[in-house]
């Protein structure tokens, strides 16, 4: 579940980069047409922030489960 649970962190953190330079080309006024990648990556992003979550909600569930 580790491994998981980085590569989906890295995953998310590069489409976070991609998020933010296309937000600022917008304000540059680079990109005058929306293709509608902005808002596919926020989806895509909001997708991966709910698996981790849930990975880590798992991961806490087994812990204590552990010390009981």
């Amino acid at each position: 579940m580790l491994r998981q649970y980085e590569r989906l962190s890295a995953i998310r953190e590069v489409l976070q980069g991609r998020l933010e330079l296309h937000e600022a080309r917008d304000c540059f006024g680079f990109d005058e047409i929306e293709d509608g990648t902005v808002n596919e990556l926020r989806d895509r992003i909001a997708e991966l922030s709910d698996e981790i979550s849930t990975l880590r909600s798992r991961c806490d569930r087994y812990e204590s489960f552990g010390r009981q």
